[in-house]
């Protein structure tokens, strides 16, 4: 008969200990050798990879302006830095950066979509399909820049003043007439330019207001410009009830 005689607690002890003494050993060499890979330079970012629809970046220019600006190997780049370095870039509104195995970086890019001039026509500052403001070369712009609108205003309001154009653009499409530029003043005042030289003071009110206000006006004034036998010079549309007008070649014509 065998009978089982239990190991002595030092003994028992010092087993753990070795073990332990190992694991420890081995998690010391895979973070030694993580950490050699991770900065190694045989792991060199090699290419950019541009996704997106792009029109004024390019992966070779876009490489040329990181250049010495960002350091590591392909484990250790800093994405986030990156990242942000891709957005500061003209023309860019979003970006993406993703390793991309074995050596690259896949950069996923949105462009500003240029709509409109703000402040004025060739200025740097443009408003894009957001209405958001951003700083680009016009040269650089699409060729429809000459039918481009220009507005105004203060800067933190520019999502509601575009949308004001878009709205007033379609608004006044039955007067066969663009808008070329609206402004709003620091007390909130709106004021628009239409093709043909027509000028609108459209009075204080967020975009619904102006469209709700314009939409009236559009529909009657045709058939004043026809009576009166003048073409739109002016509108005055601030009056809760109606608006005043002036026509080119009419001393008076008031509604």
């Amino acid at each position: 008969m065998n009978v089982a005689v239990p190991m002595p607690v030092d003994v028992r002890v010092m087993d753990a200990l070795s073990r332990l003494l190992m694991l420890g050993l081995m998690g010391l060499s895979m973070f030694i050798v993580g950490a050699w890979a991770y900065q190694h330079p045989a792991w060199p970012v090699r290419s950019l990879v541009l996704v997106g629809d792009v029109v004024h970046q390019s992966a070779p220019g876009m490489r040329a302006q990181l250049n010495g600006r960002v350091a590591g190997s392909f484990l250790s780049v800093d994405v986030k830095r990156v990242q942000h370095l891709v957005e500061d870039m003209p023309w860019v509104r979003k970006a993406v950066v993703q390793r991309a195995f074995p050596n690259r970086l896949r950069i996923t890019v949105e462009e500003h979509h240029a709509r409109a001039w703000w402040g004025e026509a060739g200025a740097p500052r443009l408003v894009n399909s957001y209405g958001e403001l951003f700083e680009a070369s016009a040269n650089d712009a699409a060729s429809d820049v000459n039918q481009w609108a220009i507005l105004d205003g203060p800067p933190e309001q520019a999502r509601d003043i575009y949308q004001a154009y878009l709205s007033l653009a379609e608004a006044v499409k039955p007067l066969g007439k663009r808008v070329e530029a609206l402004r709003m003043s620091q007390q909130g005042g709106w004021h628009a330019a239409l093709s043909g030289g027509v000028h609108l003071d459209l009075g204080r009110g967020s975009p619904a207001d102006i469209t709700t206000r314009v939409q009236p006006f559009v529909s009657t004034v045709g058939e004043l410009t026809q009576r009166y036998q003048g073409d739109l010079e002016a509108a005055d549309l601030r009056y809760p009830n109606g608006y005043a007008l002036r026509l080119r070649g009419v001393t008076t014509g008031n509604k």
